[in-house]
Protein backbone atom coordinates (compact mmCIF):
# COMPACT_ATOMS: atom_id res chain seq x y z
CA UNK A 1 0.00 0.00 0.00
CA UNK A 2 3.59 2.36 0.69
CA UNK A 3 5.04 3.63 -2.38
CA UNK A 4 8.06 5.50 -2.02
CA UNK A 5 7.97 8.23 -4.38
CA UNK A 6 10.57 8.87 -6.96
CA UNK A 7 9.53 11.24 -8.86
CA UNK A 8 13.14 13.31 -10.10
CA UNK A 9 11.17 14.75 -12.83
CA UNK A 10 9.06 16.24 -10.59
CA UNK A 11 11.60 16.97 -8.16
CA UNK A 12 14.02 18.79 -10.52
CA UNK A 13 10.79 21.14 -11.91
CA UNK A 14 10.47 22.03 -8.32
CA UNK A 15 14.23 22.27 -7.19
CA UNK A 16 13.95 25.34 -10.03
CA UNK A 17 11.96 27.56 -7.91
CA UNK A 18 13.76 29.17 -5.13
CA UNK A 19 12.36 29.27 -1.75
CA UNK A 20 11.37 32.90 -0.64
CA UNK A 21 14.62 34.81 0.40
CA UNK A 22 17.08 32.87 2.14
CA UNK A 23 20.15 35.42 3.88
CA UNK A 24 23.12 34.26 5.91
CA UNK A 25 24.37 35.68 8.97
CA UNK A 26 27.91 35.98 11.03
CA UNK A 27 25.72 35.57 14.11
CA UNK A 28 28.11 33.26 16.49
CA UNK A 29 25.37 33.05 19.16
CA UNK A 30 24.32 29.99 18.56
CA UNK A 31 27.28 27.42 19.63
CA UNK A 32 30.01 25.82 18.20
CA UNK A 33 29.81 22.27 18.17
CA UNK A 34 32.89 21.70 20.31
CA UNK A 35 31.67 18.30 22.26
CA UNK A 36 32.40 16.85 25.13
CA UNK A 37 33.00 12.82 25.71
CA UNK A 38 29.59 11.59 26.22
CA UNK A 39 28.44 8.55 25.90
CA UNK A 40 25.87 6.87 23.67
CA UNK A 41 22.32 8.16 25.71
CA UNK A 42 19.59 6.29 26.78
CA UNK A 43 15.91 7.03 26.62
CA UNK A 44 14.63 9.37 29.95
CA UNK A 45 11.24 8.15 31.21
CA UNK A 46 8.16 8.37 29.41
CA UNK A 47 10.29 8.58 25.85
CA UNK A 48 10.83 6.28 22.95
CA UNK A 49 7.96 4.17 22.92
CA UNK A 50 4.33 4.09 22.55
CA UNK A 51 1.69 2.36 24.56
CA UNK A 52 -0.30 0.55 21.89
CA UNK A 53 -3.39 0.89 23.89
CA UNK A 54 -3.26 4.51 24.57
CA UNK A 55 -5.71 6.69 22.76
CA UNK A 56 -3.67 9.49 21.26
CA UNK A 57 -4.53 12.50 21.33
CA UNK A 58 -5.53 13.54 17.60
CA UNK A 59 -4.90 17.24 17.87
CA UNK A 60 -1.00 16.29 18.94
CA UNK A 61 1.81 14.17 17.25
CA UNK A 62 4.88 13.49 18.07
CA UNK A 63 7.90 11.77 16.67
CA UNK A 64 7.90 8.96 19.09
CA UNK A 65 4.70 8.05 17.81
CA UNK A 66 6.24 7.63 14.22
CA UNK A 67 7.02 3.97 12.42
CA UNK A 68 9.95 2.84 13.83
CA UNK A 69 10.92 5.47 16.42
CA UNK A 70 13.92 5.92 17.64
CA UNK A 71 14.35 5.80 21.70
CA UNK A 72 15.96 8.95 22.30
CA UNK A 73 13.10 10.99 20.31
CA UNK A 74 11.81 11.71 23.84
CA UNK A 75 9.71 15.07 23.37
CA UNK A 76 6.49 14.47 24.67
CA UNK A 77 4.71 18.21 24.75
CA UNK A 78 5.49 21.47 22.97
CA UNK A 79 4.03 24.50 24.28
CA UNK A 80 4.44 28.30 22.42
CA UNK A 81 3.53 31.73 24.37
CA UNK A 82 2.90 34.35 21.40
CA UNK A 83 2.72 37.24 23.99
CA UNK A 84 6.29 36.43 25.50
CA UNK A 85 8.04 34.30 22.55
CA UNK A 86 9.00 31.37 24.44
CA UNK A 87 9.02 27.81 23.32
CA UNK A 88 8.68 24.73 25.47
CA UNK A 89 9.66 21.46 24.83
CA UNK A 90 9.14 18.80 27.50
CA UNK A 91 11.06 15.07 28.29
CA UNK A 92 14.76 15.74 27.02
CA UNK A 93 17.13 16.06 29.51
CA UNK A 94 19.93 18.61 30.21
CA UNK A 95 17.80 21.22 28.54
CA UNK A 96 17.27 23.40 31.45
CA UNK A 97 18.80 24.51 35.02
CA UNK A 98 17.95 21.29 36.48
CA UNK A 99 17.93 22.88 40.28
CA UNK A 100 14.86 25.12 38.97
CA UNK A 101 11.95 23.34 38.01
CA UNK A 102 9.99 24.66 34.79
CA UNK A 103 13.35 26.69 33.21
CA UNK A 104 13.54 24.03 30.20
CA UNK A 105 13.03 27.30 27.42
CA UNK A 106 14.04 28.09 24.75
CA UNK A 107 14.36 31.29 23.05
CA UNK A 108 15.14 32.59 19.51
CA UNK A 109 18.27 33.25 18.11
CA UNK A 110 18.15 35.84 15.59
CA UNK A 111 21.64 35.49 13.75
CA UNK A 112 20.44 31.74 12.93
CA UNK A 113 16.60 32.70 12.51
CA UNK A 114 18.06 34.95 9.60
CA UNK A 115 18.71 32.35 7.59
CA UNK A 116 15.25 30.66 7.42
CA UNK A 117 13.84 34.10 6.84
CA UNK A 118 10.95 33.44 4.04
CA UNK A 119 9.94 30.17 5.65
CA UNK A 120 8.12 31.29 8.54
CA UNK A 121 10.19 29.25 11.14
CA UNK A 122 12.83 30.37 13.88
CA UNK A 123 15.51 28.84 15.22
CA UNK A 124 15.84 28.71 19.03
CA UNK A 125 18.04 27.41 21.55
CA UNK A 126 17.48 26.42 25.17
CA UNK A 127 17.76 29.10 27.40
CA UNK A 128 19.89 27.25 30.38
CA UNK A 129 21.65 23.88 30.37
CA UNK A 130 23.83 22.82 33.27
CA UNK A 131 26.03 24.90 34.78
CA UNK A 132 24.70 27.67 32.41
CA UNK A 133 25.52 25.77 28.93
CA UNK A 134 23.18 25.46 26.34
CA UNK A 135 22.75 21.74 24.32
CA UNK A 136 19.95 21.89 22.24
CA UNK A 137 18.98 23.63 18.90
CA UNK A 138 15.53 24.09 17.82
CA UNK A 139 13.10 25.05 14.79
CA UNK A 140 9.34 26.32 15.57
CA UNK A 141 6.60 27.86 13.35
CA UNK A 142 3.19 28.77 14.10
CA UNK A 143 0.94 29.35 10.95
CA UNK A 144 -0.05 32.94 10.19
CA UNK A 145 -3.72 31.69 10.68
CA UNK A 146 -2.87 30.16 14.48
CA UNK A 147 -4.35 26.83 13.11
CA UNK A 148 -1.46 25.10 13.29
CA UNK A 149 2.19 25.09 14.52
CA UNK A 150 5.25 22.41 14.18
CA UNK A 151 8.47 22.19 16.08
CA UNK A 152 11.63 20.03 15.95
CA UNK A 153 14.48 20.07 18.11
CA UNK A 154 18.28 17.95 18.36
CA UNK A 155 21.34 18.46 20.49
CA UNK A 156 24.85 18.20 19.98
CA UNK A 157 25.79 17.11 23.35
CA UNK A 158 26.67 13.61 22.52
CA UNK A 159 28.80 11.20 20.49
CA UNK A 160 25.68 10.17 18.96
CA UNK A 161 22.87 11.50 17.38
CA UNK A 162 21.47 12.34 20.95
CA UNK A 163 18.00 13.15 22.34
CA UNK A 164 15.67 15.32 20.63
CA UNK A 165 12.05 15.09 18.54
CA UNK A 166 9.39 16.75 17.09
CA UNK A 167 5.77 18.17 17.55
CA UNK A 168 2.83 18.70 15.15
CA UNK A 169 -0.49 20.52 16.40
CA UNK A 170 -3.14 21.38 15.58
CA UNK A 171 -4.81 24.76 17.74
CA UNK A 172 -7.74 25.01 15.67
CA UNK A 173 -10.87 23.45 13.96
CA UNK A 174 -10.87 19.74 13.52
CA UNK A 175 -9.26 19.78 10.19
CA UNK A 176 -12.12 17.98 7.76
CA UNK A 177 -11.48 18.41 4.30
CA UNK A 178 -14.83 19.53 1.96
CA UNK A 179 -16.29 16.97 0.60
CA UNK A 180 -17.09 19.33 -2.66
CA UNK A 181 -13.28 18.00 -4.48
CA UNK A 182 -11.49 14.58 -4.20
CA UNK A 183 -8.50 15.91 -4.27
CA UNK A 184 -6.14 18.54 -2.91
CA UNK A 185 -2.30 19.93 -3.61
CA UNK A 186 -0.80 22.06 -0.18
CA UNK A 187 2.25 23.99 -0.61
CA UNK A 188 3.87 25.67 2.34
CA UNK A 189 7.22 25.32 3.97
CA UNK A 190 9.62 23.09 5.68
CA UNK A 191 12.92 23.26 8.29
CA UNK A 192 14.61 20.78 10.37
CA UNK A 193 17.53 20.56 12.71
CA UNK A 194 20.70 17.96 11.32
CA UNK A 195 22.42 16.22 14.18
CA UNK A 196 25.84 15.44 11.99
CA UNK A 197 28.25 12.81 13.74
CA UNK A 198 31.35 13.90 12.06
CA UNK A 199 34.32 11.12 12.73
CA UNK A 200 37.21 13.93 12.61
CA UNK A 201 35.47 16.86 14.34
CA UNK A 202 32.90 15.94 16.78
CA UNK A 203 29.34 16.10 16.57
CA UNK A 204 27.21 19.21 15.21
CA UNK A 205 24.52 20.76 14.51
CA UNK A 206 22.86 22.36 11.76
CA UNK A 207 19.75 23.55 10.00
CA UNK A 208 17.95 22.81 6.49
CA UNK A 209 14.79 24.78 4.77
CA UNK A 210 12.81 23.72 1.91
CA UNK A 211 9.74 23.30 -0.19
CA UNK A 212 6.77 21.19 0.95
CA UNK A 213 4.23 20.00 -1.87
CA UNK A 214 2.20 17.93 -0.27
CA UNK A 215 -1.08 15.82 -2.17
CA UNK A 216 -4.26 14.66 -0.79
CA UNK A 217 -6.85 12.41 -2.37
CA UNK A 218 -9.65 11.80 -0.32
CA UNK A 219 -11.70 8.82 -2.10
CA UNK A 220 -8.33 7.34 -2.93
CA UNK A 221 -8.71 3.80 -1.19
CA UNK A 222 -12.13 3.70 -1.18
CA UNK A 223 -12.35 4.31 2.23
CA UNK A 224 -8.88 5.72 3.96
CA UNK A 225 -7.91 8.61 1.57
CA UNK A 226 -4.56 9.10 0.57
CA UNK A 227 -1.59 11.88 1.10
CA UNK A 228 2.17 11.99 -0.35
CA UNK A 229 4.65 14.07 -0.81
CA UNK A 230 8.02 16.45 -1.32
CA UNK A 231 9.87 18.38 0.24
CA UNK A 232 12.60 20.17 -2.49
CA UNK A 233 14.52 23.49 -3.10
CA UNK A 234 16.78 22.32 0.49
CA UNK A 235 18.99 24.67 1.50
CA UNK A 236 21.76 23.90 4.33
CA UNK A 237 23.12 26.06 6.82
CA UNK A 238 25.73 25.60 9.69
CA UNK A 239 24.59 26.16 13.63
CA UNK A 240 25.59 30.24 13.29
CA UNK A 241 22.72 30.20 10.03
CA UNK A 242 25.76 30.88 7.26
CA UNK A 243 24.36 29.24 4.09
CA UNK A 244 26.29 25.93 2.99
CA UNK A 245 26.35 26.86 -0.12
CA UNK A 246 28.30 23.53 -1.71
CA UNK A 247 25.24 21.42 -0.52
CA UNK A 248 22.70 23.58 -1.90
CA UNK A 249 19.49 21.43 -2.69
CA UNK A 250 21.89 18.19 -2.75
CA UNK A 251 18.44 15.76 -2.43
CA UNK A 252 15.01 16.15 -1.80
CA UNK A 253 12.95 14.17 0.73
CA UNK A 254 10.11 12.00 -0.41
CA UNK A 255 7.11 11.46 2.20
CA UNK A 256 5.52 7.98 0.96
CA UNK A 257 1.99 7.57 0.62
CA UNK A 258 -0.03 7.02 4.12
CA UNK A 259 -3.46 7.04 5.08
CA UNK A 260 -6.14 9.05 6.42
CA UNK A 261 -8.02 8.57 9.27
CA UNK A 262 -10.97 10.45 8.68
CA UNK A 263 -12.50 10.36 12.34
CA UNK A 264 -9.64 12.41 13.43
CA UNK A 265 -8.55 13.98 10.19
CA UNK A 266 -4.62 12.46 10.87
CA UNK A 267 -2.51 11.38 8.81
CA UNK A 268 -0.80 8.18 9.61
CA UNK A 269 2.97 6.94 10.02
CA UNK A 270 4.83 6.08 6.39
CA UNK A 271 8.45 5.76 4.84
CA UNK A 272 9.98 8.86 4.33
CA UNK A 273 13.55 8.78 2.65
CA UNK A 274 16.59 11.33 1.14
CA UNK A 275 16.93 10.66 -2.59
CA UNK A 276 19.92 12.37 -4.51
CA UNK A 277 19.19 13.38 -7.98
CA UNK A 278 20.38 10.59 -9.23
CA UNK A 279 18.05 8.52 -7.93
CA UNK A 280 19.68 6.92 -5.00
CA UNK A 281 18.50 6.94 -1.44
CA UNK A 282 20.93 8.19 1.07
CA UNK A 283 18.57 8.35 4.20
CA UNK A 284 15.78 6.68 5.44
CA UNK A 285 13.47 7.55 7.98
CA UNK A 286 9.30 8.17 8.67
CA UNK A 287 6.91 10.75 8.59
CA UNK A 288 2.74 11.74 9.58
CA UNK A 289 0.92 14.63 9.93
CA UNK A 290 -2.51 16.44 10.65
CA UNK A 291 -5.04 18.50 8.46
CA UNK A 292 -5.62 21.85 10.67
CA UNK A 293 -8.63 24.55 10.48
CA UNK A 294 -12.14 24.70 10.59
CA UNK A 295 -12.29 22.90 6.58
CA UNK A 296 -8.67 21.47 6.72
CA UNK A 297 -6.89 25.19 5.06
CA UNK A 298 -3.52 23.29 6.15
CA UNK A 299 -1.89 20.45 6.92
CA UNK A 300 1.01 20.12 9.45
CA UNK A 301 3.63 17.61 9.71
CA UNK A 302 6.89 16.25 11.02
CA UNK A 303 9.50 14.05 9.11
CA UNK A 304 12.87 12.38 10.43
CA UNK A 305 15.61 10.69 8.22
CA UNK A 306 18.70 9.16 9.17
CA UNK A 307 21.66 7.82 6.93
CA UNK A 308 24.67 9.08 5.43
CA UNK A 309 24.16 12.98 4.18
CA UNK A 310 25.87 14.68 2.54
CA UNK A 311 28.40 17.34 4.31
CA UNK A 312 30.32 18.93 1.98
CA UNK A 313 32.65 18.52 -1.53
CA UNK A 314 35.55 16.50 -1.92
CA UNK A 315 37.77 18.61 -4.04
CA UNK A 316 39.61 16.27 -5.06
CA UNK A 317 37.21 14.60 -6.78
CA UNK A 318 33.61 16.38 -6.82
CA UNK A 319 31.63 14.07 -4.77
CA UNK A 320 29.81 14.71 -1.76
CA UNK A 321 31.74 14.01 1.27
CA UNK A 322 29.32 11.98 3.61
CA UNK A 323 28.99 11.49 7.49
CA UNK A 324 25.87 9.80 9.65
CA UNK A 325 23.58 12.52 9.82
CA UNK A 326 19.83 12.68 11.94
CA UNK A 327 17.09 15.01 9.99
CA UNK A 328 14.51 16.25 12.33
CA UNK A 329 11.77 18.74 11.00
CA UNK A 330 8.49 19.64 10.47
CA UNK A 331 6.18 21.60 7.59
CA UNK A 332 3.09 23.51 7.58
CA UNK A 333 1.37 23.66 3.77
CA UNK A 334 -1.64 25.13 2.79
CA UNK A 335 -4.28 24.20 0.01
CA UNK A 336 -6.00 27.00 -2.64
Amino acid sequence: MYRTIVALALASALAACDPASLSSSGDSGIGTGAQPLIAEPEAVDGGGTVDPDADPDPDNLYTSELKNASADLTVNEMTFDPDTGELVFNNLPFDSNQAVAGENVYTRNAGASAALAGTGFDAYRNAAGPNGGSQYFAVFRRSATGFSQVGAVGSDRYLSFGFGGAAAQRLDGDGALPDTNDSYVFTGEYAAVRTVVDDTTGTRMEYVSGVSLIDVDIQDFDVSGAVEGLIVSREFFDANGVNIADLSRADFLSLATAEINFDTWTISSSDASAVRSDGEVTQTGSWSGLFAGPNGEEVVGIVVVEGQGPVGIDPATGDFITQDVREVGGFIATRP
